[in-house]
């Protein structure tokens, strides 16, 4: 699927289906593109960094599919984004440093996958932050101090596996 004749497209709403497969790369062409809900699907495979080159995207649902690898570093290049939803996947590997990079980011849902090491500090970056779930992962080390800037955070979900 190449998405080249959808250069209009701003929202992308495929949840609760049965798609299987991996997630086209050429998503990332979708400049557009606003919302893009893949949630409640088969999906496996990686998340195409290319998905990071869809800068006016406000919304991303990847969660309850079974997504492999690591999050993206090219995430960190989605500013625009408020709501990020990765939840109830396989993501392995590091929490990217770069997600520290999403100021207008409120809703931040990573739990139950299999990521591990140490939580990144620049996560305490994300001042407008309301919501962090990262519950039912493999993280180590300690809470980051930068997490007394998060003022209006209401909701902060930690628990391990």
């Amino acid at each position: 699927m190449a998405f080249s004749f959808l250069t209009q497209l701003q929202m992308l709403y495929l949840s609760e289906n049965s798609l299987r497969g991996l997630i086209p790369s050429t998503l990332g062409n979708l400049k557009n593109l606003r919302a893009l809900l893949l949630h409640s699907n088969k999906l496996e495979g990686t998340i195409p960094p290319q998905l990071g080159n869809l800068t006016q995207l406000g919304n991303l649902f990847l969660c309850e599919n079974s997504l492999t690898g690591s999050i993206p570093q090219q995430l960190g290049n989605l500013t625009q984004l408020e709501v990020l939803f990765l939840c109830k996947n396989s993501l392995a590997g590091l929490i990217p440093s770069t997600l520290g990079q999403l100021m207008n980011l409120q809703y931040l849902y990573l739990e139950s996958n299999k990521l591990e090491g140490r939580i990144p500090t620049e996560l305490g970056n994300l001042t407008k932050l309301r919501i962090l779930l990262l519950s039912g992962n493999s993280l180590t080390g300690s809470i980051p101090p930068a997490f007394g800037q998060l003022k209006k955070l209401t909701e902060l979900f930690l628990q391990s596996t």
